[in-house]
């Protein structure tokens, strides 16, 4: 269990030992969704030598999509619920873990739904998912419900200092994942969260003096693939931004040196205008996601902030 970071009231569940025939894990990217399945996998097969946790456990079987983005196909979830009638190797139960439910469709989401009705004894079901809401309501209405929560500044500090030594850059990170420890992780090792925030700023400083091929050039710079990281960096950005306006969460600020350099700018903003600019990053992140044409959405993310910063 200490593998677990934060979320007490998980952890004490884990420690009754009361165990249902079915749980809807849940939580953006990060936040540790893996680790409790692997954890209360180890609990259910009374795995005590590590096997679940490495994922060689022979009662412990997961499903996934093949590919980012892709969904499970229906045939797939139909041979998986199969496995729930077959008896246990070794273990008194056996574990079938279905990863990332948002990317299951009505019909493979409604093949989980009849097995989850009429559930076979010896067979655990684990369903991760981005939210709750990601599944039919039937199916969490038959699952165990669990959410995963940010962890505290305290908690994740301890854990992201022992393998960063820099306590106040983990802190800082830590906040801007809002206090999703895996995130953070990234960061940290990927270190692109600060350095697109100050493109961001440069970014700004080029529309806010009409000059939008300059501003083109910076984020052509950006590599492929990247784009996304930069956008999370300067939704983030906007965030600050938005914080320093009103003075709500100053000690909060992620870009403060950088925010320190564009207070005029700031200063003539309306609030109206700073929730559009967040809003534009949201509705360009989200079409990134479904889209996938880097190079349209840059452009289209261009031309509408130099709209509203004209």
């Amino acid at each position: 269990m200490s593998k677990l970071i934060g979320n007490p009231e998980i952890r004490h569940e884990m420690e009754r030992g009361h165990f249902a025939h079915a749980y809807l894990i849940a939580g953006e990217k990060g936040m540790g969704k893996k680790t409790l399945a692997r954890l209360l996998a180890a609990r259910l097969t009374e795995d005590r030598r590590g096997l679940a946790e490495r994922d060689e456990h022979p009662d412990v079987l997961w499903l996934a999509p093949k590919e980012p983005g892709r969904q499970i196909p229906v045939e797939e979830v139909r041979a998986f619920r199969r496995e729930a009638y077959v008896l246990p190797n070794q273990a008194p139960r056996k574990v079938l873990i279905i990863d990332r439910c948002e990317q299951l469709n009505a019909s493979g989401q409604n093949a989980i739904l009849k097995i989850l009705e009429e559930p076979p004894e010896q067979t655990v079901f684990i369903l991760l998912a981005s939210g709750r809401e990601a599944v039919l309501p039937t199916i969490r209405s038959r699952c165990v419900i669990w959410e995963m929560q940010p962890v505290s500044e305290a908690e994740g500090v301890a854990y992201l200092r022992e393998r960063y030594p820099d306590e106040e850059r983990a802190l800082t990170l830590l906040r801007a994942a809002g206090g999703n420890l895996g995130r953070a992780m990234e960061y940290l090792e990927g270190g692109t969260l600060l350095s697109y925030g100050e493109l961001g700023v440069r970014f700004l400083g080029k529309l806010c003096r009409s000059k939008m091929q300059e501003a083109d050039r910076l984020l052509a710079g950006v590599p492929k693939g990247e784009f996304h990281a930069f956008l999370d960096s300067f939704s983030r950005l906007c965030q600050d931004f938005m914080r320093y306006k009103t003075g709500c969460g100053e000690e909060t600020l992620v870009f403060s040196e950088s925010i320190l350099q564009i207070k005029g700018f700031l200063g003539r903003m309306k609030l109206e205008q700073l929730y559009r600019m967040a809003s534009l990053t949201l509705e360009s992140q989200t079409a990134l996601r479904e889209n996938g044409n880097e190079n349209l959405i840059r452009i289209c993310f261009i031309a509408e902030m130099g709209e509203l910063l004209r």
